[in-house]
């Protein structure tokens, strides 16, 4: 059944139009939720293959002088990564943009945002199967914010025991406190 969801939403988020508006919306949403960006430290991830674009918020936190990171993909983990500027970033796994430089502790990152191939309301997630994001979450005790396309959210999609549920989804036109929610 993941197999199932998962082609069906990479198809339609393969030939989507709206990347750059809904991004747009994605990060109104972000800056409404209060508090959230008060914290001081944030793992972004760099978008691909039309995923939704937080790269403009990354800017904007780096330049208030906020810790941005990126995960870099070592071995079978995901490494945060502090961010100098989006400039220096190396083609790593998965053809995938992502920083050099000093790693940063998992367990003081404050907000995770988290890309997922789709969500349903409780927060459970599909990525793309290689579990790097659920090995990851499970370390880190931050804010785990879900961002999507309003096609990504499914009724319910099929967990097991190891998987780390998000605790808010953002989408351009909702934001969703999970049932794990903080």
């Amino acid at each position: 059944m993941k197999d199932r969801i998962r082609k069906t939403i990479l198809d339609i988020r393969n030939s989507y139009d709206k990347v750059e508006e809904d991004s747009i919306n994605v990060i109104r949403n972000i800056k409404s939720i209060s508090d959230l960006l008060n914290k001081n430290s944030f793992l972004f991830y760099y978008p691909h293959k039309n995923e939704v674009n937080l790269l403009p918020l990354l800017n904007e936190l780096q330049k208030l002088g906020k810790i941005v990171l990126l995960p870099k993909v070592e071995k079978n983990d995901i490494v945060p990564i502090v961010v100098k500027d989006l400039e220096s970033l190396k083609r790593g796994s998965f053809g995938i943009l992502e920083p050099e430089g000093e790693e940063f502790p998992k367990e003081k990152i404050d907000v995770v945002f988290v890309p997922a191939v789709g969500f349903d309301k409780s927060g459970h997630r599909i990525g793309y199967g290689k579990g790097y994001y659920d090995r990851f979450l499970k370390e880190t005790k931050g804010i785990k914010v879900g961002v999507a396309y309003d096609f990504q959210i499914v009724d319910r999609i099929p967990f097991e025991e190891h998987d780390v549920p998000v605790d808010l989804i953002v989408t351009p036109t909702q934001i969703i406190k999970t049932k794990g929610g903080k």
